[in-house]
């Protein structure tokens, strides 16, 4: 059926005319080389040589919607992975530590466990440079869920075990984080691009709340202590999400970037891939943006050191700020540490932490059902701005309440926590994974995912410390300073960019 999406059969080798209005850069390289398939140079002209955007271009329409949202669903899984990575460890700490022999204070270790998953992201999100260069998309993919399966190791209750291998899901997720937004960028219809790469955010609050919902079983005293084995049940479950991606991605569709396919010269495997998405009429079209978009990377390709130029300065520091604010606004560091916080303000309660917890997670979890309205109507300028002056609001409620013992102000410091988590949800959290991909360069993407695994390996390691030193209200002191000034920042660098493609975005900021 045409509206199915299958594997096709491998077509005969054909070769691509040579003519310089037609085909892609030809260079020398090393990679192995596919025969090129012809593909028909349209009869209207390209508006400027080497940019991706035709005259009289024709929007093209999927064979399959539903299966291209499998497809970039699945794609995204890793963002339900990295919201599942925010809060597992946490709420295990207690079982986990009684199991295991520790070498440091509980505070101190705390903090390591913590820690090594992001030492991991980091190391992983500077292995992505090679392999966007030398890989295709898919196999950089499969690459960090092989990393994401061997996480299983985790469940071995063995402190250096699972400091290496929680160190492995690490490097899963630095890699997966960086090679998604670029994979979805490049595979996704221009038509489909906005709500594809917001639902980024809502899948990272979606593995939160599942987190959350697996926390429950704390509730019940077998389920913890030195003899309870369901910690290891709560570990495992990163590596078959990891797994079921590769399965549903690589096994099930075969699928990748033709752009990247493009790239390491593979023409006929990229046409393969655009002739199980595109309806017929639109492939030629496709693929020719495909081996433009390649043709003006290469004509343009300046490396990391270019990044730091006049031209991309403007859009990286954006993407910098948004992921250092996206990490240092304060939410990031409740949902990693949410036990011992809601520890805190339920006097040791386990049910009572328990049941904070999982609210929290329901409700940042919300914008997901309203999300498609709000969009809609409204640009991420607009968005990231008033969501930014909300969470200010709340840090500064957050800091006065902190300083009241009473059941009253405790109640009502939740309450604020939870608008809190809504808004950031809403807001901030999916703004960020869809505004950096989308202002940014591959290698912008790349430097912007970088700084944040590296902000969040400094929160995740001080912030038992903090909360330790100078309490919750000093915290969100320091969170509100720092989210005060990225909102100055941004409300006179970022602009609005609701219903521009990709090239007139760069224009929007200079970049052409």
């Amino acid at each position: 059926m045409t509206s199915q999406v299958i594997p096709l059969q491998t077509q005969e080798d054909e070769n691509l005319n040579s003519d310089n209005s037609q085909s892609v850069i030809s260079k020398n390289s090393s990679v192995r080389q596919q025969p090129i398939a012809p593909v028909p140079m349209p009869s209207n002209k390209l508006r400027k040589r080497g940019t991706v955007q035709l005259e009289n271009e024709v929007e093209e329409e999927v064979n399959s919607v539903f299966h291209l949202s499998v497809i970039l669903v699945a794609i995204q899984s890793g963002n339900f992975s990295l919201g599942y990575s925010l809060s597992y460890l946490s709420m295990s700490f207690t079982t986990l530590f009684s199991q295991i022999t520790l070498k440091g204070t509980e505070i101190e270790e705390q903090g390591l466990f913590s820690a090594v998953l992001s030492i991991g992201q980091v190391v992983g999100a500077l292995m992505t440079q090679p392999l966007l260069k030398y890989t295709t998309r898919n196999q950089s993919l499969l690459i960090a869920d092989i990393c994401g399966v061997l996480s299983i190791l985790q469940v071995v209750p063995n402190r250096e075990v699972i400091l290496a291998f929680r160190f492995c899901y690490g490097v899963c997720l630095g890699i997966s984080t960086i090679i998604m937004p670029v994979y979805v960028k490049e595979l996704c219809p221009q038509k489909y691009y906005e709500t594809f790469s917001v639902m980024a955010g809502f899948l990272v609050a979606g593995g939160l709340l599942f987190t959350n919902f697996i926390g429950l079983g704390y509730i019940n005293d077998d389920l913890r202590g030195e003899q309870s084995y369901y910690w290891q049940i709560v570990f495992a479950i990163p590596a078959v999400l990891h797994f079921l991606r590769s399965f549903i991605v690589t096994v099930i569709y075969k699928m990748d970037s033709p752009v990247g396919l493009v790239q390491i010269k593979m023409p006929l495997s990229a046409k393969q891939i655009i002739e199980k998405i595109y309806q017929p009429q639109f492939i030629d079209q496709v693929m020719l943006k495909c081996q433009l978009r390649v043709q003006y990377n290469e004509e343009h390709q300046e490396g990391l050191l270019s990044l730091f130029k006049k031209k991309h300065i403007k859009t990286l520091t954006i993407g910098c700020v948004l992921v250092f604010v996206y990490t240092w606004c304060g939410l990031f560091a409740l949902f990693s540490y949410s036990s011992q916080i809601f520890g805190i303000m339920s006097d040791g309660d386990i049910t009572l932490n328990t049941i904070f917890t999982l609210i929290i997670g329901l409700v940042q979890f919300t914008p997901a059902f309203i999300s498609k309205y709000v969009y809609g109507r409204w640009g991420k300028r607009p968005l990231l701005l008033y969501g930014l002056i909300f969470l200010i609001v709340c840090q500064i409620l957050i800091i006065g309440l902190s300083y009241s013992d009473a059941l009253a102000a405790t109640i009502v410091k939740f309450v604020i926590i939870c608008l809190f988590a809504f808004q950031y949800a809403m807001t901030l959290g999916p703004i960020t994974w869809s505004m950096t991909p989308e202002i940014n360069s591959s290698e912008g993407t790349y430097f912007c995912f970088v700084t944040l695994y590296a902000w969040q390996l400094l929160v995740l390691y001080i912030f038992p410390f903090m909360l330790d030193g100078i309490q919750m209200s000093g915290a969100f002191i320091v969170f509100g300073i720092l989210t005060i000034l990225s909102t100055i920042f941004f409300y006179f660098y970022v602009k609005e960019t609701k219903g521009l493609n990709h090239k007139e975005i760069d224009r929007l900021y200079g970049k052409e």
